[in-house]
């Protein structure tokens, strides 16, 4: 629903992030977002990702459009709300050429097993001022194949909403506090993100610094058939980032404090993005989205 949400120009945003360091074939994720405004009432984005964990690969692409209400316009505050929907296409590979084929397991084929997938998402989001309230449903319709038994399968919904607020504490200062809270469909656990960012100004340049923390419960920590052992879900973020005219370049450092963990968790985000408008609009940034 945040497409377009700005009233002129276009953003492009591309991001990098490893985890488990000092793990052979860890995950990683490259991203590219773009999304801009389209007359007074509407906006369009698209997305293409390339999402890599050991032998499994998912390369995936989708669309928005999103409804903007004004409730006030200008080019210094904006009041509005905005509707958005999502459809994508995803395409997960398999490799098994590296396995084992001797021990008689019909699943492991060999070679390089292929699927697709078909999503549909739906975005909610209220603007006002210095505030900003999210609402996404991911997964509002899935279609896919299983790779493994090449059966029919409906994902699991997630339910996502956050909000913030921009406090000014002077012309240069400003602190963002701000909450989330996920839903899985299958898990019944949500998980809650607590964060707050700093903003300061110095002329044509935007120093931002932050943290965010996030705890729940994961149900796939099961280590004993017929045990359901959960564990604490926590995990610290620290970010900062630098704007300049209309270009930003932002970094984040995740660490998990998890009892069970596979290696231990560290994961290094970076995000460079630009931002395009015309010199006679006079840029206001809209709150919740970067």
């Amino acid at each position: 629903a945040t497409a377009g949400a700005q009233l002129e120009g276009m953003k492009v945003r591309m991001t990098h992030r490893l985890q488990w360091q000092g793990v052979a074939n860890a995950p990683s994720l490259q991203t590219i977002n773009a999304h801009g405004r389209i007359g007074l009432k509407s906006g369009i984005g698209t997305v293409f990702y390339n999402d890599g964990n050991g032998f499994h690969k998912q390369v995936g692409a989708s669309v928005t459009y999103a409804h903007h209400i004004n409730l006030i316009l200008g080019n210094r505050d904006i009041h509005q709300l905005s509707f958005g929907l999502s459809a994508g296409l995803m395409n997960n590979t398999h490799d098994q050429t590296q396995f084992a084929l001797d021990f008689g397991d019909p699943i492991v084929e060999g070679n390089q097993v292929k699927s697709k997938g078909f999503h549909m998402d739906l975005g909610l989001t209220y603007t006002r001022y210095q505030f900003y309230a999210h609402f996404t449903v991911k997964n509002l319709i899935f279609k896919g194949q299983n790779i493994s038994d090449n059966i029919s399968l409906d994902k699991g919904k997630k339910l996502i909403a956050n909000a913030g607020h921009f406090f000014r504490i002077n012309q240069k200062t400003a602190i963002e506090p701000s909450f989330m809270v996920q839903i899985v469909d299958y898990a019944d656990l949500p998980s809650f993100d607590i964060n707050l960012k700093s903003h300061h100004s110095f002329n044509n340049l935007n120093f931002t610094s932050g943290l965010s923390y996030r705890f729940g419960t994961q149900p796939n920590a099961n280590f004993f058939a017929g045990e359901g052992i959960n564990q604490d879900h926590k995990q610290l973020t620290l970010l900062t980032g630098l704007q300049f005219k209309g270009f930003s370049f932002f970094y984040n450092y995740t660490h998990s404090f998890e009892d069970i963990q596979i290696a231990p968790f560290s994961s290094h985000q970076f995000t460079l993005g630009f931002d395009l408008y015309s010199e006679k609009f006079r840029y206001h940034p809209v709150r919740g989205i970067f």
